[in-house]
Formats: C-alpha cells, sequence, structure tokens
C-alpha cells in the first residue's frame, strides 16, 4: 500500500506540480476511493505539506529533517542553562529587528496583480518572440467565396428537428451539423429516451454512430431489459433495420468495462473508433462518465467537443439537473460547461410558475408539465417557447402540440 512519504517523494521530482492522473498512474494506486491518490492528497494539503493549483498538486514545504540524537548525561551537564526571562527592552528590539527584516524582503519581492491596475493600463508585457512566428498566429477572414459555407441541419428524425431554424424562420430540418449540445434535466424527464431514439433512427439512416453509456450496462446475460434490448424493441416499433443499425451503431459500455472511466482510456477509445469508423454523431449518456470530480468535468466536456468540432461530429452530452430550479442552467458542471458548447436544450419536468412559461405551454399556474426547451444555440436560430411533451406508453418521447404553432392556436 502507498505510504504518504512516497507522495511527498514522487512531487519532489516534480517542481512545477503533477496531476492526479499522473500520480496515480506513477505510483500505481487508483485516482479516487480509500487509500488512493487523491485520499493522500487530501490528507497532506490538510497538514499543509501540498497545495492544489488549478489541475496540479504542488509540493509547498521541505521534508522535515531527522531529529537530532538525545545528548547523553555528560553532555547534558554541560549545556548551558536557559536565560532569565527576556526583558521588555529585548522584546521591543527583536520587534524592531523583525520588522527591519520584513521591510527589506517586501522591498524585493513582487507585487500581487491589481485587476483594476491591469484593466486600466496597457500591457507591458515584450514582444520576445520574432514577428514572422508571432504574425502565424494571427488570422485574416477568407475571400467572400471560400469564407461562405451553407447552415446544414443533421436530421435525428424526431421533433428536435423542428426546433432549430434558418435565419429567415424556416426549419433547418435537423440539429446544426457538427454542433456539440448539451440536453439536460431531471431523471426521469425523458432525457435518454430522446437520445435512445435518435441512436437508432440515425444509425439506420446509414450514418455512423458512436453511444457511451455510464448509466445502465448495453447487453447483460442475465434476464435484465438491458439497453440492446430496449433499442432493440425501438427499432421494432419505428419499423427500422435491425441489421442496419448493427453496421453503423458502435457502443463503448462503462459499466461493463470499468477502466474506460479513466479519462485517458476513455479518450484513446473514443479517438480510435471515430477515426475509425468515420463516426458522425456521438452521444455520451451521460458526461458523469468523463470526470468523477464534477469540479473537472467541464475541461473533459470541451476538450471532446473540441476534438468533435475539428473532425466533423455531431454530438449530444447528457447531462443531470443539479438543483430544484427547473427549465434553467443549473446543470452537473455548472454553467461553465454549457460555455464550452454549442448550444443547450432542457428536457424537463415542474410545475407551471412564471407567467411567460403559462403562456408558452397555455398551462394554469401550479400545473404539472413535461418540456422540451432549446434555451440557446450559438449556430443557428431557434424556436423560443417550450414545447410541451409527454413519454408515450410505447416508450417514446413526443411532443404534443404542433411545432411550429399553427396561426389558428396563434390567434386562440
Amino acid at each position: 500500500m502507498v505510504e504518504e512519504r512516497e507522495i511527498v517523494e514522487f512531487l519532489k521530482t516534480r517542481e512545477n506540480g503533477v496531476s492526479l492522473s499522473e500520480i496515480a498512474e506513477g505510483l500505481g494506486i487508483p485516482k479516487y476511493g480509500p487509500n488512493s491518490a487523491y485520499a493522500l492528497l487530501q490528507s497532506l494539503k490538510n497538514r499543509g505539506v501540498v497545495e492544489r493549483r488549478g489541475e496540479l498538486w504542488v509540493l509547498i514545504v521541505k521534508e522535515e529533517k531527522p531529529s537530532e540524537k538525545p545528548l547523553k548525561p555528560q553532555e547534558a551537564e554541560l549545556e548551558p542553562k536557559p536565560k532569565p526571562e527576556t526583558t521588555v527592552p529585548e522584546i521591543e528590539n527583536l520587534v524592531r529587528a523583525m520588522a527591519q527584516t520584513l521591510a527589506e524582503a517586501m522591498k524585493s519581492a513582487r507585487a500581487p496583480a491589481d485587476e483594476w491596475e491591469l484593466a486600466t493600463k496597457p500591457m507591458t508585457t515584450k514582444i520576445e518572440e520574432g514577428k514572422e512566428k508571432l504574425g502565424a498566429l494571427v488570422l485574416r477572414p477568407d475571400e467572400a467565396i471560400e469564407a461562405k459555407k451553407p447552415l446544414l441541419g443533421f436530421p435525428t428524425g424526431t421533433f428536435i428537428d423542428q426546433l432549430f431554424l434558418t435565419p429567415d424562420g424556416k426549419s433547418l430540418e435537423g440539429v446544426p451539423i457538427c454542433g456539440q449540445f448539451a440536453i439536460t434535466g431531471l431523471p426521469g424527464a425523458g432525457k435518454s429516451i430522446l437520445v435512445e431514439e435518435i441512436a437508432v433512427r440515425v444509425a439506420a439512416s446509414g450514418r455512423k454512430v458512436l453511444y457511451a453509456t455510464a448509466e445502465d450496462t448495453w447487453k447483460s446475460a442475465t434476464p435484465r431489459f438491458d439497453l440492446q434490448s430496449r433499442l432493440k424493441q425501438k427499432a421494432d416499433i419505428l419499423g427500422l433495420d435491425w441489421n442496419k443499425i448493427r453496421e453503423n451503431l458502435f457502443v463503448l459500455d462503462t459499466v461493463a468495462y470499468p477502466e474506460l472511466r479513466e479519462w485517458n482510456t476513455f479518450a484513446e477509445t473514443y479517438r480510435y473508433v471515430a477515426e475509425k469508423e468515420k463516426i458522425e454523431l456521438a452521444i455520451i449518456d451521460s458526461v458523469t462518465v468523463l470526470e468523477a470530480y464534477r469540479g473537472a468535468l467541464k475541461y473533459r466536456v470541451m476538450e471532446l467537443a473540441r476534438y468533435n468540432q475539428v473532425h466533423g461530429i455531431t454530438a449530444f452530452y447528457v447531462n443531470q439537473r443539479s438543483s430544484e430550479v427547473w427549465d434553467s442552467y443549473d446543470m452537473a458542471g455548472g454553467i461553465g460547461l454549457a460555455h464550452n458548447l454549442d448550444g443547450t436544450i432542457i428536457v424537463d419536468y415542474g410545475r407551471v410558475y412564471w407567467y411567460d412559461q403559462q403562456v408558452d405551454l397555455g398551462a394554469d399556474r401550479g400545473e404539472f408539465v413535461r418540456i422540451v426547451r432549446v434555451l440557446d444555440c450559438r449556430m443557428s436560430n431557434f424556436e423560443r417557447r417550450r414545447i410541451k411533451v409527454d413519454i408515450t406508453e410505447d416508450g417514446f418521447l413526443k411532443a404534443i402540440e404542433p411545432i411550429p404553432k399553427t396561426s389558428e392556436m396563434e390567434k386562440k
């Protein structure tokens, strides 16, 4: 079993700090849990031995020197006797000397950054790199013909295709292609039901789909009605070709294969499948598979989203609502996670309270409803009102009102 002193020795070799994953891999211990790298680091942190700086852990005290050997009786007799208590003048002289030492140290110390000063004065950073190297990092707009790119929709085959619009207000007939979208709401709202339908519909259409599951096992040797069985049932109800789905659907089961919950292994496997099979749609259900530590969740999502954007992969990230306030940005990972993505789709339920909810849903105050709502999208226009939905008896999430509203409904 690894001890704290081994953590300290490991940190000594990395003066600039080391991440939790590197500590766990370097010492061959788990990241989290009893006797894990995180537990040992927290113990050392509580005693002031290490500190956390962003994603890195740094040693902040030197190893204690071994205590001196006890004196022999003869040596103890030769030791000078303690002096009498220090007088008041001596204390004043000591304080004065300490103040002088502190003043000298402050003269050579670097002044802390003042945010207001930084905001009101120009930068004083020197241009040390060559102008050619720095100039290569500055982009300019392309010519009009090269810069023009059409806004395309990626059809999911579900009602959410009607929620994204062209600049003139017409349906995009899909979500913006290569977009990265969070789907958030309470458990039981229908998030997984929606992405399961999207997975089988898109795979049946001939497009490659990568489905990462952290909430349920894909295939079980027991009589359990597992995820594969539920997708097969949906395909049968929708009249889709299961053999076509089998050709185009690829699954990362982090329940059956716990090693996929380690970020490096997950990322490597994800890239392998995405690049080998030319994946066009990725579904992550849910994002907790990316990082057990919720504070770092947004960084994992950002890393994955940037990869998908570069490789032309449209993606949905299923997330859980983290508070009692429904119909809002509250989600695991915080609002910072939403900033890393191209849009947020709310699939939620609750009781109508605000006037705008009553108007959108045509519901009375206090009435219980299920809704789907596009909260934001940086890539395209979108339907801004809340859509009333329900879960059907055969296990699908369906809109129970026209999208968009007909003129007759708008008049009412």
